[in-house]
């Protein structure tokens, strides 16, 4: 009996290595462009869109696949099986391509051992499931009143209807079925041993894995392709609650109840009224803003520094979207200048302000202090420091990038990125090396221009983002600068109200999220007026982020794709 072990999970993993090895649609390779990670991704000028009366070329990008990303596998794992089958789900790492691993889940084509990772995560997943068998009996309730035969049949209809968001084919359901009796056998006849196998089987199917969005071509516009209904539904579902849609759901969507806009968005502000809907979000923001970057610092010269205040500062960032995004329902560029953030204990004291009384208080920045908004908290502030001291370079370039997606190139590859040492016998501040290094050469002021300018605002806070109005070797900081685009700057307030009026943000922000929720670039010159409608609506909206989640997804941009790759 003991040889037989082997057969039914064999049969379950050439069923899918063949099918997972399939190369992904658009995979790299092709006719993309050469990956790179920052969130301008080529869009210089924060999207401007050329022509902006295009839509006669409006053309979607290629319909295909894309792989489930980390937290929506293990979000849809614990819908389907309950909280202990999520927490051992361990899917193989994303890949990020153009800053977003919604882009490189679409178009990077999967590592070798891709298939013994979700191999490995399902037989995990299976057995939780079999344990804790509650939330499997509340979609298939006869695993727990009827465990026969016949229970295998329902298992792969309902359940497999569900994790392939499509009903099965008579044929796919047989085939399955085989499987969990052939593993029941083995088993000695016990039913959970065949169901073990026949959930496997279903958690390894690339019609699990993979999402697929190929729509419907559009009879009078042959190069577009409306997603179905289901297709919608799925999109929608992973990026606005952070899993794959209830069966409910896709059977509504199965009887053409998600065919009309109208209905597009009645479903979206209802997931915005979701409970989970501020988790996913922050899912783009995590990507967006890139806090995972904090890199550590010199304890001797900064004796603060802990992972603890690290987790903080993100926390504190987040508190901060929450309350814009969520509880006030207000202007995002709010996020960008607000006067007030959120606190605990060690912020409290890297800040300089009186310990708060409860875990997190919302406080008032210190005016003396020139902060306002996300540009002035430590976490963007630490992010973009070195070990040892500030980097008037890195700060200005996250800014420029993630918030204006205006594209600088990388210096040239025989670059020394180290700064010389200050002339002998010499004092100088940070700025004034930096003014002498990149703003008097010209091959490095063409790009050092657009960045140090900007860091120089920030130069008030060392690099936790502490205050200070001196250097380590005494000399004052002088925060005042020029910038073409803002005119006179002198500190972060200055600064972020600058960011914040500039009308690069918002198409920034709306550039972004369509890379993040349908994973792929944004076209400015095949989707110029799409876009154009996207960034008015914003504006129009008074750049609430949560209507323009609505405007996205009910738009043309979101419901549509091209022909299939």
């Amino acid at each position: 009996m003991n040889l037989r072990k082997p057969l039914a999970l064999n049969a379950v993993r050439c069923l899918s290595a063949l099918s997972l090895f399939v190369a992904a649609p658009g995979c790299k390779g092709d006719d993309d462009p050469m990956a790179d990670d920052d969130t301008s991704a080529g869009t210089e000028g924060g999207g401007e869109s050329g022509d902006e009366t295009g839509g006669d070329d409006y053309t979607p990008p290629p319909g295909g696949m894309r792989r489930l990303l980390d937290y929506q596998y293990i979000n849809t794992i614990a819908y389907m099986f309950g909280p202990q089958a999520g927490a051992v789900a361990i899917p193989p790492a994303d890949q990020s391509l153009y800053g977003y691993t919604a882009i490189g889940n679409s178009l990077i084509s999967p590592s070798l051992d891709l298939v013994e990772t979700y191999e490995a995560s399902a037989l995990q997943i299976a057995d939780a499931a079999i344990a804790n068998p509650n939330t499997l009996a509340g979609i298939v309730p006869c695993v727990k009143d009827s465990p026969d035969q016949a229970c295998y049949t329902t298992v792969a209809q309902t359940l497999g209807h569900l994790a392939w968001r499509r009903p099965l084919t008579d044929d796919e359901v047989a085939r399955i079925v085989e499987i969990a009796l052939e593993a029941q056998v083995w088993g000695g006849g016990d039913f959970n041993a065949g169901l073990k196998y026949e959930l496997v089987r279903i958690l390894l199917s690339p019609d699990f894995i993979y999402v697929v969005e190929t729509g419907e071509q559009d009879p009078s516009e042959p190069e577009e392709y409306w997603l179905t209904g289901p297709e919608v539904v799925t999109r929608l579902s992973l990026l606005l609650i952070g899993r794959a849609p209830s069966l409910t759901l896709l059977k509504s969507a199965e009887a053409g109840n998600y065919d009309s806009v109208e209905s597009v968005e009645t479903l979206a502000r209802a997931m915005l009224n979701d409970e989970r809907a501020p988790e996913a979000v922050s899912e783009f923001f995590a990507e967006y803003l890139a806090l995972e970057e904090i890199s550590a610092k010199n304890p001797a010269s900064f004796p603060l520094y802990s992972d603890a205040l690290v987790d903080s500062m993100v926390e504190e960032t987040e508190l901060l979207l929450r309350d814009v995004i969520w509880t006030q329902d207000t202007d995002f560029r709010d996020f960008i200048e607000a006067d007030y953030t959120f606190v605990d204990e060690r912020l409290a004291e890297l800040y300089g302000l009186p310990a708060p009384d409860n875990a997190w208080d919302q406080v008032m920045l210190p005016a003396e202090q020139a902060r306002a908004g996300f540009l002035s908290h430590a976490s963007v502030l630490a992010r973009n420091s070195h070990y040892d001291g500030n980097s008037t370079t890195r700060r200005g370039l996250y800014i420029q990038q993630r918030f204006l997606c205006y594209a600088i190139p990388p210096p040239p590859p025989d670059v020394n990125p180290n700064l010389p040492d200050p002339p002998a016998n010499t004092q100088m501040t940070l700025r004034e090396l930096m003014e002498t290094v990149h703003l008097e050469v010209d091959s490095c002021a063409v790009c050092h221009t657009h960045m140090d300018p900007l860091g120089f605002t920030l130069e008030n806070y060392d690099p936790l983002g502490a205050w200070r109005t001196h250097e380590p070797n005494g000399l004052p900081v002088d925060p005042v600068t020029e910038y073409a685009d803002f005119g006179q700057i002198g500190s972060a307030a200055d600064l972020a109200a600058s960011v914040a009026m500039d009308p690069r943000l918002g198409q920034c922000i709306v550039n972004n999220m369509i890379r993040f929720g349908r994973g792929s670039l944004e076209n400015p010159t095949r989707e110029s007026a799409e876009l154009q409608e996207l960034y008015a609506s914003f504006e129009t909206a008074n750049y609430r982020f949560q209507e323009l989640l609505i405007a996205f997804v009910t738009s043309e941009l979101f419901l549509q794709v091209g022909e299939p790759k």
